[in-house]
């Protein structure tokens, strides 16, 4: 059962990735697949040990998410599910895994950040990404949740505040150099010519992004 749902969770992935919206339901249809999604996952209290299952739903969930965010479809799991899929999935031995909630934390708190009363969560998210892009051992997974923090902390009055709130600019800051000797140190070896690509893409828009958060910073502490 376990194979045939991964595999079904693969077709939907590439499905939701292809096909427009009015092809797919509608959006009312979407918000009905994300709740189902949701509802699967966190049904099996122990999802976190089925590496294969979690790959496969957290790809989904994340090709579901990237659409209906493109579409302004309000999305349907709350802040504590969004945490728990992301904690559980962070600890995954999979990169995979790993990439997939880096990339969903993104793509709904870049939604968050364009509504009011979202600070908190937005701070959760910040602080959640930061650990990842400083800590995990992949540089893949480090460059998507830098990605991740660029696509939420990029517009928004509460998004502005929450990067003031959690330090965003001075921490980044302070990895700057060191994901950049990483890259250095480990690139040749460890990944490929797309994957150094990509990271050298995330290590110019680091740079950008800091010189961003300190005109933020400078007019929200002035």
């Amino acid at each position: 059962m376990n194979t045939i749902q991964c595999r079904a969770l693969v077709c939907l992935q590439s499905l939701v990735s292809l096909l427009d919206v009015d092809h797919l339901g509608g959006p009312a249809a979407l918000q009905t697949l994300a709740q189902h999604l949701s509802q699967l996952l966190f049904s099996q209290p122990d999802f976190a040990k089925h590496v294969d299952f979690l790959e496969a739903i957290s790809s989904a969930l994340r090709a579901l998410l990237q659409t209906m965010a493109s579409k302004n479809i309000s999305q349907c799991m709350t802040p504590d599910q969004l945490m728990t899929l992301c904690t559980a999935g962070i600890h995954s031995s999979n990169t995979g895994v790993r990439v997939n909630v880096v990339s969903i934390l993104g793509i709904t708190g870049s939604v968050l950040a364009k509504e009011d009363g979202t600070l908190e969560t937005l701070k959760t998210i910040g602080c959640f990404l930061l650990e990842v892009a400083t800590k995990d051992p992949s540089l893949v997974v480090a460059g998507e949740a830098l990605d991740a923090l660029f696509d939420v902390f990029a517009d928004g009055k509460e998004a502005e505040r929450a990067s003031v709130q959690i330090k965003l600019l001075s921490a980044l800051k302070e990895f700057q150099p060191v994901f950049k000797m990483k890259i250095r140190k480990e690139g040749r070896g460890k990944y490929s010519p797309d994957q150094l690509c990509v990271l050298d893409n995330v290590k110019m828009n680091l740079r950008r992004f800091v010189a961003y958060q300190e005109t933020v910073e400078e007019r929200l502490t002035a």
